[in-house]
């Protein structure tokens, strides 16, 4: 959930209010929000070509720390 939560942050979809207490984006809940907020923040959005060779590192990074299977190495 902290990595989860973490991106979310990075991306600007949500923002802490109080220790546990977040805020999802005005674009993810229909325009309510839980407390007056100074400004929304701008929505930090990747180039889906960059999105795709980020997914396709991180796949790769990911095998690479795989331990191999019985038997086969």
């Amino acid at each position: 959930m902290n990595r989860a939560f973490q991106n979310l942050r990075e991306y600007g979809l949500i923002w802490g209010l109080d220790d546990g207490l977040y805020q999802l984006h005005p674009l993810l809940t229909g325009g309510k929000i839980a407390a007056t907020v100074r400004a929304v923040p701008e929505i930090k959005a990747t180039a889906p070509a960059q999105f795709t060779e980020q997914r396709r590192a991180r796949y790769a990074a990911q095998l690479a720390n795989l331990a191999p299977l019985a038997g086969t190495g």
